[in-house]
C-alpha cells in the first residue's frame, strides 16, 4: 500500500454542480483554506453536514492532479440527509471537510500485473481517479479493465470520457453492462457477473470493487470460484 498522508481540516466552496440524470448528479468544490489537497485515488472525504456534528463521507471522484479542488458523484436516492445538505448548497456557498481519509487505493507493491475495477452505480467514481491517476499521471503500462453496471443505458454518464481513454490508452478497457438492455444494445447485459463470466479473467490480476453488498458479495464468489486469491480482492462497499 502506498503511504498515505494523514487527513486535515479544511474549507472549500462549492464551484459548480451538474445534474447529469435523475441517477447522478456531480459537485465540484474549490478549496479554500488550506487551498492545496494531496491525496491517493481512491480516497474520500468527510463533509460536516449539520451543526449537531452529523457528518457524510463521499469518495473523490477527480484525479489527484487536480490538487486545488475536488469533485464528488452522488446518487440522490433516496434523498437522505447528505443528499439534502448538497442540494441545498448554493454556488460560492463554504463547506468544512476532512480529507484525505480511507485505504480503498492500489496496491502498489508490484505483486499485481493487471488492474480489474468492477463497479455498479454511484461505485464507479473512486475508480475515476484511479484510472485518470494511472493512465495520464503514472503512465502505467498493465492491462486495466473497467466494468460498469448500470439499469439503463439513459443513467449511463462520462462514457465518451472512458471511451476516449480507451481509444488514447491501448491498455485500457471500458465495458458497460446495462441489466435492463433494449434487444438493440450491442455491449454487456444483465449484472456485471454475467459480463465478468464472458471475459478473460486473469489470476495475477489485482480486482477494486465497489458498489452494493449484494454485487461485491456475488463478484467475489465469482472471483475465488476462477481461483483469484483472496489478497487480490480489494473490497468498498456503498450503501
Amino acid at each position: 500500500m502506498p503511504t498515505l498522508l494523514p487527513p486535515k481540516q479544511y474549507t472549500a466552496k462549492l464551484a459548480d454542480k451538474t445534474v447529469y440524470n435523475p441517477k447522478f448528479e456531480r459537485y465540484s468544490f474549490e478549496l479554500t483554506e488550506p487551498n492545496k489537497l494531496e491525496f491517493t485515488a481512491g480516497q474520500y472525504v468527510s463533509m460536516a453536514i449539520t451543526n449537531e456534528g452529523h457528518r457524510r463521507s463521499w469518495s473523490i471522484a477527480s484525479s489527484p492532479e487536480v490538487d486545488h479542488g475536488f469533485e464528488l458523484l452522488i446518487d440522490p436516492k433516496p434523498m437522505g440527509i447528505g443528499t439534502k445538505y448538497l442540494q441545498n448548497l448554493k454556488l460560492g456557498d463554504e463547506v468544512k471537510l476532512l480529507a484525505p481519509l480511507g485505504q480503498f487505493v492500489i496496491d502498489d507493491s508490484g505483486v499485481e500485473q493487471a488492474i480489474v475495477f468492477v463497479a455498479t452505480g454511484v461505485g464507479v467514481t473512486p475508480f475515476r481517479a484511479m484510472i485518470l491517476d494511472l493512465l495520464q499521471l503514472k503512465n502505467d503500462k498493465r492491462e486495466i479493465t473497467l466494468h460498469w453496471g448500470l439499469r439503463h443505458v439513459e443513467e449511463m454518464i462520462w462514457q465518451d470520457e472512458f471511451q476516449e481513454l480507451a481509444q488514447n490508452y491501448k491498455n485500457f478497457h471500458f465495458h458497460p453492462v446495462i441489466s435492463k438492455a433494449s434487444p438493440e444494445w450491442p455491449l454487456c447485459r444483465g449484472r456485471v457477473t454475467d459480463c465478468l463470466s464472458i471475459h478473460e479473467l486473469p489470476a495475477n490480476a489485482g480486482y477494486y470493487l465497489c458498489g452494493r453488498e449484494t454485487m461485491i458479495e456475488d463478484v467475489t464468489n465469482l472471483l475465488t470460484t476462477k481461483s483469484v486469491a483472496r489478497e487480490r480482492i480489494h473490497r468498498e462497499k456503498f450503501y
